[in-house]
This record gives C-alpha cells, sequence and structure tokens, in this order.
C-alpha cells in the first residue's frame, strides 16, 4: 500500500459552454488550483459540452503552455468509454424528465483519466476559501486510515444541511456525513472506477430534480448502501457561486409552457417514486446497510 505521504494526487476541474470564458480566458483557473495550496501530481481540465470545440481548444493550450495545468480532455471524446467502463446505459441519467448526463460526464470523465492515487474535483464554480487550513493531506491519512470513509472534501454549500442537522459523528478537526458533492470531492481513484454506479438508496431523493439521475447522486447511492462515509473539514471551507460568461448572467429565465410543465411531471413523478419505494418496498432515508432489492 502506498503511504498517505506519498499518494500522488490529480486535481481536476471542468467548464462548459456557458462559463469556459470565465475558467480559461481570466485566471480563475488558476486561481482554483493555487487556493488548494497543495502541490499536484497532475492539474487537468475537463471541457465539456462547448459550441467551438477549435476555440476553447486554444484557450486550454495556452493554459498548457503557461504551466496553469498538465492536461485537457474533452469530455465527448471518452462518452462510450466511460459508459462502456462503468457499466452505465446513457438513457438512464434520464429521470423525472431531466437528463443528468451533462452533469455527469464531466466528473467521469476525470475519473477516468486521473492519474493520481486520488482525485481532488471541483466544478468551476467552486474554489477553497483563501483563509481555510490545509485539508488534503490530513484527508488522505483518514481515509488511509479507514477504508469506511469513501470521500473527503471542504465544507461548503452542499455539506452545510448534514453537518448542521444531520452529521453522523464528530471530532476535533472533522464533521461525518453520508453525504456527497460533485462541487469538491477527494476520493481514492481506484474506488470511483468500481461498477458502483447503479446502485440506488431512497436518501438519494434529496438531489435537485433537474439533475436526474446524475454522478452524485449515483455515488452517494453506492456510500449510503455500503454504510461508508464523508469527511468534512472543520476549517477548510470552499464558496460557490453564480459563474457565466460575459453576457449571460443578466438573461432573466423566463421558462416557456413546455418546461413549466415538464417541473410539474417531474414533482409529482418523484413523489409516486418515493411513495411506492417507501410504502411497497421498504424503503427509508435511514442509512442502515440493509439494501432493498426491489425499488422502482
Amino acid at each position: 500500500m502506498i503511504s498517505y505521504e506519498n499518494a500522488t494526487v490529480s486535481f481536476f476541474t471542468v467548464c462548459y459552454e456557458g462559463d469556459w470564458e470565465r475558467i480559461l480566458k481570466e485566471n480563475r483557473l488558476e486561481r482554483i488550483i493555487r487556493q488548494c495550496n497543495y502541490h499536484f501530481f497532475e492539474k487537468g481540465l475537463i471541457i465539456n459540452n462547448v459550441k467551438d470545440r477549435s476555440l476553447v481548444e486554444r484557450y486550454a493550450e495556452e493554459a498548457v503552455k503557461k504551466g496553469i495545468i498538465d492536461v485537457y480532455f474533452f469530455s465527448e471524446d471518452y462518452s462510450d468509454k466511460i459508459l462502456s467502463e462503468f457499466s452505465i446505459k446513457r438513457s438512464s441519467f434520464r429521470l423525472d424528465f431531466y437528463d443528468g448526463y451533462y452533469y455527469s460526464i464531466g466528473p467521469l470523465t476525470a475519473v477516468y483519466n486521473a492519474k493520481g492515487k486520488y482525485l481532488l474535483y471541483f466544478t468551476g464554480d467552486c474554489l477553497i476559501e483563501t483563509h481555510s487550513v490545509p485539508w488534503i493531506s490530513e484527508s488522505i491519512e483518514r481515509m488511509e486510515a479507514d477504508k469506511q470513509i469513501f470521500v473527503a472534501s471542504a465544507r461548503g454549500a452542499d455539506t452545510e444541511p448534514e453537518c448542521n442537522h444531520h452529521a453522523i459523528g464528530e471530532d476535533e478537526s472533522y464533521i461525518y456525513t453520508n453525504g456527497f458533492s460533485d462541487q469538491c470531492f477527494l476520493v481514492e481513484t481506484r474506488r470511483l472506477r468500481d461498477k458502483i454506479y447503479n446502485h440506488y438508496h431512497y436518501y438519494t431523493e434529496r438531489y435537485p430534480i433537474y439533475g436526474g439521475d446524475l454522478f452524485e447522486r449515483r455515488v452517494n447511492g453506492y456510500m449510503c448502501g455500503n454504510q461508508l462515509s464523508r469527511i468534512v473539514k472543520k476549517g477548510a471551507f470552499y464558496s460557490h457561486e453564480k459563474l457565466l460568461n460575459e453576457g449571460l448572467e443578466n438573461i432573466p429565465a423566463k421558462p416557456g409552457l413546455n418546461k413549466k410543465i415538464r417541473r410539474v411531471a417531474a414533482k409529482y413523478s418523484r413523489k409516486f417514486r418515493k411513495a411506492i419505494n417507501r410504502r411497497i418496498f421498504g424503503h427509508s432515508k435511514k442509512v442502515d446497510g440493509n439494501v432493498r432489492k426491489w425499488h422502482i
């Protein structure tokens, strides 16, 4: 086993059509990496669902030349390989009339291509706050010592509900929870390459309905079914901000009739599924290690 002192860490973040200019034209990418305050084995960028591939690639190449990142990958180049390798059906991302594929293929591409023993992943709209305490090395030490700890994270918007109301344990350095978020995660890479993406747990019904059956929901279903935990470092914080290219930030959202109908249909689809799974198949939010065979 590689000791935690020698464990290599790959860093990846992601950009897409709506924010790639903020990530690559400004100093955002450099800031995300620098504020981690860690010497990474490799630094990479996932480029997801952009319209002008050649234009975005020119800026990605420039980031490589400047030494900001070492590698970049277009998720579209790896989609078929990833779905096959991880035994995921493309259609399975659709849930409650929403498609979680584009939310998921970014982190999955990072998992597929990372070379480090551990993978640290941030969405492009999140970054470690400058006043945070170091947390990566200590978190790796914890995960190496206790394999029931699946993931480590700094503290941010997606961790707050669990840290404040649903923590399962706490010590002087960490809060233990059952959650998982793609905004910020540090996981041993090989564990994310297992066949973990087709598990259901009732606790995952809390994820946003617009995300379909997305990556973070799938990982958390596996965690809950196997009683695996997340540790959230006290004193380490990440911010999550609205990050959109210039000209997109002030465009008001005006959902049309079709979107309104879909929202209502999705709401009742989820209610129906939860009722059936709870009342007929005996599912509950309790993370007790009892995996129910049947669900819808």
